[in-house]
C-alpha cells in the first residue's frame, strides 16, 4: 500500500508538472507572438494530452513575402519520448498566398516536423513534410507527398567548402500545375510524378536564428521525374566554384528526348520553330563523346534504348556536350 501510495505521488507531481509547463509554455507563445508583427493568432491554448505536449492555435495569420497566410488552427507538439523533436499539424482549410494571389487550399493530413540537437547548439538534424490529396480552389493540386532532410556525414564526395551535408529523399504524386498555372489543354490534364534523394552540401548546419548557410553543392545518384509515358532521371554533382558558379556535371537519362523538347515548345520554353532542332542536339550531345571535369565521377551506363545527355559546367559556363550554352547558374544569391 505504501508503494502504490509513492507512486500515485510522483504521477501527480509529473502531471502538475506537466500541465504546469504546457500553462507556461501557452503565456510563452503568446507573448512571443504579440512581440512579432508578422503573426497574429486568436487565441493559444494548452493541448492537455497525454501522448504530447504542445499548443492549440486558433486563428493563425503569418505574414509573408507573397501576402498572408491564414490558418483556422495550427497544433504544435512534440512527444515526451522526443522532446526535440517538433510537429506542426496543420488544417484541412486554409488561405496560402500563391503566385501572388490568395488561394482557398485544401489538405488532407498535412504536416511539418522539425528535430533540432541541443548539444549541437540546436543544429537541425531533420525537416520533414507529408501531405495526403491537396486541392487549390476546388481543383486537385496533389496526390501525396513524402519529403525529409536528414543532417548527415559528409563522405568522400563533400567539397571543400562544405561544412554540413542534408541527406534529402522526396516522392510525390499527381501534381496537377494546371491548378496555379494555365497550361495548354493538351497539357492541363496531365500530371508530374517525382522520385528521389539527393546530397545537399552546407556551409554550415541549419538553424532556426542562426545565419543562412550557403548552398556548397549537391550530388544525386539519380532524381526520376514521370509525366505520361515520358520519364527523365537526372543524376550527377555540383560543386561552387569561387565564383559561386556551378561546377560539375549533370547527366539527363531519357527514352526520348524530342517528346520533352516537344513539351519545352508546348509549355513556351522555347520557340515552337527550334523543338526539332532542339531534339536533334540532345540527341547529337548524347553521342558525343566528351571530357569531364577533374572532380565528376563517371556516370551510369544508359539503359538499353535510353539517352544520356550531359550537361557540363565549368569555368564559369554551361555546356550541352560540346555546345555552349551560357553562363553557369550561381548556386547560391
Amino acid at each position: 500500500m505504501r508503494f502504490l501510495s509513492i507512486l500515485l505521488l510522483v504521477g501527480a507531481a509529473l502531471a502538475a508538472t506537466w500541465l504546469g509547463g504546457e500553462t507556461w509554455l501557452a503565456a510563452r507563445a503568446q507573448r512571443l507572438i504579440a512581440q512579432d508583427p508578422r503573426l497574429e493568432a486568436a487565441a493559444v491554448a494548452p493541448l492537455r494530452r497525454l501522448d504530447r505536449i504542445g499548443l492549440h492555435l486558433s486563428e493563425l495569420s503569418v505574414q509573408t513575402q507573397g501576402g498572408a497566410a491564414l490558418l483556422p488552427s495550427v497544433e504544435l507538439w512534440a512527444a515526451p519520448s522526443a522532446p526535440t523533436h517538433f510537429h506542426a499539424e496543420l488544417p484541412a482549410q486554409m488561405q496560402l498566398p500563391l503566385l501572388g494571389k490568395a488561394r482557398q487550399v485544401a489538405a488532407q493530413d498535412a504536416g511539418l516536423g522539425l528535430r533540432v540537437s541541443p548539444g549541437s547548439r540546436m543544429a537541425v538534424g531533420l525537416m520533414a513534410a507529408s501531405s495526403g490529396p491537396v486541392s487549390v480552389d476546388g481543383t486537385p493540386l496533389l496526390a501525396r507527398l513524402e519529403a525529409q532532410a536528414l543532417l548527415a556525414p559528409m563522405g568522400a564526395q563533400a567539397p571543400q567548402a562544405a561544412r554540413a551535408a542534408y541527406a534529402v529523399e522526396a516522392e510525390w504524386s499527381g501534381l496537377s500545375p494546371a491548378a496555379l498555372l494555365e497550361l495548354p489543354p493538351a497539357l492541363a490534364a496531365q500530371a508530374l510524378s517525382g522520385k528521389g534523394s539527393a546530397q545537399v552540401f552546407l556551409t554550415g548546419p541549419l538553424r532556426p536564428r542562426g545565419p543562412e548557410p550557403q548552398l556548397a553543392g549537391i550530388a544525386s545518384p539519380g532524381f526520376t521525374l514521370t509525366l505520361g509515358p515520358q520519364t527523365l532521371r537526372i543524376a550527377g554533382q555540383l560543386t561552387a566554384d569561387a565564383d559561386n558558379r556551378a561546377e560539375g556535371a549533370l547527366f539527363l537519362y531519357t527514352a526520348d528526348a524530342r517528346a520533352w523538347m516537344q513539351l519545352a515548345g508546348d509549355l513556351g520554353l522555347i520557340p515552337p520553330r527550334l523543338v526539332m532542332l532542339a531534339g536533334t542536339a540532345l540527341e547529337q550531345a548524347a553521342a558525343t563523346e566528351i571530357d569531364l571535369p577533374a572532380t565528376t565521377q563517371a556516370p551510369d551506363e544508359p539503359a538499353p534504348g535510353e539517352l544520356r545527355i550531359p550537361l557540363i559546367f565549368r569555368d564559369g559556363r554551361m555546356f550541352l556536350g560540346p555546345l555552349p550554352l551560357g553562363e553557369a547558374p550561381r548556386l547560391s544569391r
